[in-house]
């Protein structure tokens, strides 16, 4: 195990344990580092964690701009004022966070 609580595997022994080190990954969810040297070359992981990590990298550019566009609009007075009013808890997150 790593420092991050990783576990790493130098290549060779992964290929000859390949059928073990999948179902590692696959069946507890545990990643797999894969080194060289002691390096790390690569990481396998499970497919519904790459799955997350895909669908985490297209959405986070919308979420992105939508927040950066509810902070641009809440420094309109008329929709801050009304924000105010139908969600305090919104308003009131808005005014104290910086983005």
């Amino acid at each position: 195990m790593s420092e991050s609580g990783i576990r790493q595997l130098g290549v060779s022994e992964a290929r000859a344990n390949m059928t073990e080190v999948i179902a590692e990954v696959r069946l507890l969810g545990t990643p797999v580092a894969l080194t060289r040297r002691d390096k790390p070359q690569a990481m396998l992981i499970s497919m519904e964690r790459w799955k997350r990590a895909a669908l985490d990298a297209e959405v986070r550019p919308l979420y992105d701009d939508l927040v950066r566009r509810l902070y641009a609009l809440a420094e309109d007075e008329e929709f801050a004022e009304m924000l105010g009013r139908k969600d305090p808890e919104l308003s009131e997150l808005l005014n104290s966070s910086a983005y």
